[in-house]
């Protein structure tokens, strides 16, 4: 290891470990702010910035044991009552004055696991999405799966109904720990499925992830250089974290598995990873993201309208949405024609100016004539101890035009993010 990231590596040892904010934290929504949300879907948007759209699936045909998404269990007759219900949905969004006036320049299926529809099912949804909604003519198309469910069919019908790219969850090709993770098909098979889907022109971006129990460096490297093999478009690269009541939180606690490495393993192979893709032409991009191709890749969209049982990431000017779960709850909500929301936030300015800073946890550089525009002051008047701060550790650069992580900011991503979010 270098001496830089060895200095890295004693940085992150010596640190504090903040939580990642998650949708639990959200207020449950209230009447009051139920009707504020609508009378503000009732106004015309005047943003320029193009928005993302995204249909929530929240079944999987297995549940991984590290996994606390709100997902359920697929059957074909439960998705075929559910897609009324989301396309229902939908359209109850898309008939207000707000998404008529917005323009959406991703699509974006997401879940759960996506990739359990059929080719059918997938193109009817998509050609209902660009019916419904002012989408962009460059709009990107992304489906989010597994590679146990898309087989070469189903991979063949994709091109063919406009979709883009495709992100797999293989999180590691190391065939004992995939059995671990309760993961359904082999490191071979998920190899096969990614080869395919390049060879159908799609672009594919995959998640890894590290400091899995049992996952020693060597194998960590391996599922890198697998990765690199591949020449996938990029991969998304996630530390381990462990939620409570999780499969595999019990087995950790119980010694079923082996016990996961310290923060010091955790900074090593991050910084394996940025070192070893880095070596290969990958750049990092947002989020966790080493890309191959960094152009291929819009910045990300910052208001998110979506919906489906269990979604959890709706973000429309101020508000922040939950939706409601399980599925036959959110179906029964939506036959009744309401909007199926379960928590609502609704943001100050301040908030909005924490959200802004906190771009810099995906990589985003922070603009400051944008951040005056918005706000009305330079973000070294509003944060101005936490700046100085994190300027003096060396893990951001400040000058006259913008904000940005340095490689050493780049580990403390989630850590800059949640000194904003309490500045």
């Amino acid at each position: 290891m270098k001496d830089k990231d060895t200095e890295i590596v004693r940085a992150y040892e010596e640190a504090e470990h903040w939580p990642p904010y998650t949708y639990r934290d959200y207020p449950d929504v209230t009447p009051e702010n139920l009707h504020s949300f609508i009378n503000f879907l009732g106004t015309e948007n005047t943003s320029r910035e193009k928005k993302e759209l995204q249909p929530w699936i929240p079944f999987c045909n297995s549940k991984c044991t590290f996994c606390y998404f709100p997902t359920e269990p697929f059957s074909n007759d439960g998705i075929e009552r559910y897609l009324l219900a989301l396309k229902k949905a939908l359209k109850m969004y898309a008939e207000t004055r707000y998404v008529r006036s917005s323009e959406f320049n991703e699509i974006y299926f997401g879940g759960g696991t996506p990739s359990v529809m059929s080719s059918e099912q997938i193109a009817d949804l998509l050609s209902y999405c660009e019916r419904n909604f002012n989408i962009s003519g460059d709009r990107m198309v992304k489906i989010t799966g597994c590679t146990y469910n898309l087989d070469k069919k189903k991979l063949e019908s994709m091109p063919h109904y406009g979709v883009d790219q495709l992100d797999l969850g293989i999180q590691t090709f190391d065939d004992n720990i995939r059995k671990m993770l309760n993961l359904q098909d082999n490191a071979g098979e998920a190899k096969r499925a990614v080869r395919t889907a390049r060879k159908l022109g799609l672009r594919v971006s995959i998640d890894l992830m590290y400091n899995l129990p049992g996952q020693t460096m060597e194998v960590w490297r391996k599922d890198i250089r697998k990765a690199l093999e591949l020449d996938v478009e990029s991969v998304d690269c996630y530390p381990l974290d462990i939620y409570p009541g999780t499969t595999l939180a019990k087995q950790l606690q119980s010694g079923e598995v082996p016990s996961i490495g310290d923060s010091d393993t955790e900074a090593k192979m991050y910084l394996e990873a940025y070192n070893l893709f880095a070596e290969s032409g990958y750049k990092p991009t947002c989020h966790n993201r080493f890309s191959r191709i960094a152009d291929d890749f819009k910045e990300p969209c910052f208001e998110i309208l979506g919906t489906g049982a269990g979604f959890f990431m709706g973000h429309l000017g101020k508000y922040s949405y939950v939706d409601v779960e399980p599925a036959n709850v959110y179906i029964d909500v939506v036959k009744s024609g309401r909007f199926p929301i379960a928590k609502l936030s609704v943001s100050s300015k301040e908030d909005e100016m924490r959200k802004m800073m906190m771009r810099l946890y995906i990589r985003l550089t922070v603009d400051k004539e944008e951040f005056r525009r918005r706000f009305g002051n330079l973000p070294e008047e509003v944060f101005t101890d936490a700046i100085n701060r994190l300027k003096k550790k060396g893990l951001i650069e400040v000058d006259n035009r913008e904000i940005k992580l340095t490689k050493l900011g780049d580990v403390w991503r989630v850590n800059i993010a949640w000194e904003f979010a309490h500045a």
